[in-house]
């Protein structure tokens, strides 16, 4: 790779350049530090004043789990040489961190087909204004792109090197410290966001079929290697939890509750009854709390989809009153959410089990990706502000225009880009559990998504030669 870029300094020194003023642009305009933010950052500030993982509890600490210590380890280490609270600092240093990755993927990209894969995923990657966006907030994404796209370049490289060498062959060995390498990735993947470990899932489920496929036990070996690359590092993370919270905790929990907390499952059945759009959760899921942080739910923002008949509108909306002259979800109100749930769920299985969970997943790849911009959620409403909603049709075409190059590759049939379809795969079933269709969970995948379009518009066929990572 290093000797790609010597070879095409200026183009690689225009798409940097290119790509820098972009994430400055966002950092002016689109600077973002509201709601996870400020728990990460409270995670980060105790770790490091106090030396204990918690949040602040009144005039108190309250150790926690509510979310793995990836980025507030990252936060921590920038509040110690920036100042604490510096955030400005932050999202300059995850500025770097996002142009690193354009460097990283368009490695994978040249790693499966050629030098010009590599030189349009790095274009590609750079003027992305997706990945760029999050540059711009105190959120782990960032870091979390950066090493999927790390993780996939070396399973590729790993991959690549067993395919073309027998067992006996001196690549093996350097193929296994390739899964070594990828697994520290995929270990850092998980200890920013507990779903990281979907790659290690779909890294798996190559090597599995490589075994079958070529009936070598070297695959067996390296599944092993790659599984404890990325899971030991997890060790200290759960006898911290087992010692301080006594409970066996290896991620986070899954609705990142607080010990002790209420979790409203029959409320959050009911809503995945009906949701399939960000700016359902936005307007009714988030301002529903256990705690005393609710806020009103306005029934008009309820879609005529939740509703299977007139009476169960006024079901709904007397459960909806209810809960706004307290704006606190009772365990006893949470019951009759979970009734109405499982009355919805009986009466249309099919489309609470298969419907549902497509329609949000396609809605998690497809939306105009407008929450971190400042622009009306509800776009399509272009009688509104039509500015806003011409700026949100341009994000989703260029989102469109990444999705559709990825999926032109596929008749290429590369080796080794199996790993990453099995990656988006894997992780859009992952999403289809989920009740909360975010835009951002998506995001996980452009590492993959830029690299199969890199192939995409590449001029050369695939010649099957052994190339460097870098």
């Amino acid at each position: 790779m290093l000797a790609l870029i010597r070879r095409n300094k200026l183009f690689f020194a225009l798409f940097l350049i290119l790509g820098f003023l972009l994430r400055g642009y966002m950092l002016k305009w689109h600077f973002l530090f509201q709601g996870d933010s400020l728990i990460y950052g409270d995670l980060a500030k105790n770790w490091l004043l106090h030396g204990i993982y918690g949040v602040t509890d009144g005039s108190s600490v309250l150790p926690v789990d509510i979310r793995t210590p990836g980025y507030p380890a990252f936060l921590a280490a920038c509040f110690r040489l920036f100042g604490i609270e510096h955030y400005a600092a932050v999202v300059r240093v995850q500025l770097v961190v996002d142009l690193l990755t354009c460097f990283v993927i368009a490695a994978g990209a040249r790693r499966l087909l050629s030098d010009s894969a590599a030189k349009v995923a790095f274009a590609l990657a750079a003027l992305c204004p997706f990945s760029a966006s999050y540059s711009a907030t105190p959120l782990p994404e960032t870091l979390e792109i950066f090493f999927v796209a790390l993780a996939l370049l070396f399973a590729v490289a790993a991959a690549q090197k067993m395919r073309r060498a027998p067992p006996w062959d001196v690549r093996h060995t350097f193929a296994l410290s390739d899964w070594t390498v990828a697994g520290l990735a995929l270990a850092a993947c998980i200890y920013l966001r507990p779903d990281g470990g979907v790659l290690l899932i779909a890294i798996g489920l190559y090597q599995l079929w490589l075994s079958i496929e070529f009936r070598q036990s070297e695959y067996i070996v390296a599944m092993v290697v790659l599984g404890l690359a990325s899971l030991l590092p997890l060790l200290p993370w759960t006898v911290r939890n087992w010692r301080t919270l006594h409970q066996f905790q290896p991620l986070a929990p899954f609705y990142a509750e607080m010990p002790g907390e209420y979790v409203p499952a029959g409320f959050n059945r009911w809503c995945q009854t009906w949701v399939v759009d960000f700016i359902s959760v936005m307007n009714v899921e988030w301002n529903v709390s256990t705690g005393t942080d609710g806020e009103a739910v306005d029934v008009k923002d309820i879609p005529n989809r939740a509703f299977d008949s007139t009476q169960q509108r006024r079901r709904t909306e007397a459960l909806i009153r209810e809960y706004n002259e307290s704006l606190q979800l009772s365990p006893e109100l949470d019951a009759q959410f979970a009734a109405l749930a499982e009355d919805r769920v009986r009466a249309h299985p099919i489309a609470y089990y298969l419907g549902l969970p497509l329609a949000r997943v396609a809605d998690m790849w497809l939306r105009p990706r407008t929450e971190i911009f400042n622009l009306e959620l509800d776009w399509w409403n272009y009688q509104n502000v039509w500015q806003e909603s011409a700026m949100s049709l341009a994000l989703a075409a260029i989102n469109l225009f990444y999705l559709l190059a990825a999926i032109l590759s596929f008749r290429r049939q590369i080796p080794g880009s199996g790993i990453l379809w099995l990656f988006i795969l894997c992780r859009s079933v992952l999403l289809a559990t989920l009740a909360n269709p975010e835009p951002r969970y998506t995001l996980e995948c452009f590492p993959a998504v830029l690299m199969l379009a890199g192939i995409n518009f590449s001029p050369r066929r695939y010649r099957g030669t052994e190339k460097d990572i870098w």
